[in-house]
């Protein structure tokens, strides 16, 4: 998927320093392709995300500033304007309605902390990126159709 100079830029929010630290080394372990950037709360999360072209934002949803369910709100213009920037959600939840909700607020992929490996999460990111960029050739055929028909 990846060429020599192309790298996948992945958005890392998670309050927790050791949780954060260690899916971050993980991933630039498993893949040379990821630049990880990383933030400890929700606003410099946001603001990453407006400052930055990111490929795939992974949040905690019990963040201190807010909760994981209004970044996701949030997120949702600023990874529009990038045509569907993928958003998996990483936490401690357990809950199948917490799961749920996060589905349907635009998290690609749910999975939990104390089940999910690195392995897992690399693959999620991957599926996710794949998924976007079908969108995306999707959005792009529709809009040359409307301009040749036009």
């Amino acid at each position: 998927m990846e060429t020599a100079s192309q790298t996948t830029t992945v958005l890392l929010i998670d309050p927790n320093n050791e949780d954060r630290q260690y899916y971050s080394e993980r991933l630039k372990i498993s893949s040379k392709g990821y630049t990880v950037l990383e933030a400890s709360n929700a606003e410099q999360g946001l603001a990453i995300c407006r400052a930055e072209q990111i490929d795939c934002v992974v949040t905690e949803l019990h963040l201190p500033d807010m909760s994981g369910f209004q970044v996701l709100i949030r997120l949702n213009p600023i990874v529009h304007r990038s045509l569907h920037t993928p958003v998996i959600a990483l936490s401690h939840f357990i809950l199948p309605s917490i799961m749920e909700a996060a589905k349907k607020l635009g998290a690609q992929s749910y999975l939990i902390k104390s089940h999910a490996s690195c392995d897992d999460l690399d693959r999620a990111i991957q599926k996710a990126i794949a998924g976007v960029g079908v969108m995306r050739n999707e959005v792009y055929e529709r809009k040359t159709k409307k301009k040749s028909a036009a």
